[in-house]
């Protein structure tokens, strides 16, 4: 037991209706024999028998995938669905639940956080500005006088401005 036999997994088609047990009772619909598939098809007789038989069921490669969309466009159904049928359904317990990006508290706390470092830095940066001589109190600012140039050229001239 647990064998293939016959190049079929045991328990294969067993319980399950299958892409095999569903494409076989499709062409069987159609009033269509295996050789008439074959010729269709150009797959082996003994590679449809095979198919019908639920070999292919529980190992989708490219091979199965390919002798599914064959047989399904012979037979007048969508290839696209059939393959469909041939793959695992994904389980709800693979995909993992997406975590609440927006959540407010955990928001609040990254701005508050944010905002305290800030306001910590910038008094620091006061606080050794004073200290060290390079901040904003630290001296008065300098003032140039300049002289106005018309003024000047009017004194040369020796009138003076109104």
């Amino acid at each position: 037991m647990g064998e293939k036999v016959r190049g079929i997994p045991e328990g294969a088609s067993l319980g399950s209706r299958g892409i095999g047990q569903y494409l076989a009772g499709q062409r069987r619909l159609r009033g269509i024999s295996l050789d008439e598939l074959a010729a269709l098809t150009r797959i082996p007789v003994r590679s449809l028998e095979r198919l019908e038989a639920g070999a292919f069921d529980l190992s989708p490669d490219g091979f199965a995938r390919g002798f599914v969309r064959a047989v399904a466009a012979a037979l007048g159904l969508d290839p696209d669905e059939a393959v469909m049928r041939l793959m695992p359904e994904p389980r709800d317990e693979a995909i993992p639940a997406a975590p609440d990006v927006f959540d407010r508290k955990a928001l609040l706390a990254r701005m508050a956080v944010g905002v305290g470092a800030g306001l910590i830095g910038l008094f620091l940066w006061m606080s050794i500005s004073v200290l060290f001589g390079s901040g904003p109190e630290s001296k008065a600012p300098e003032v140039i006088l300049r002289r106005d140039p018309v003024q000047a050229l009017a004194g040369e001239v020796g009138e003076s401005p109104p």
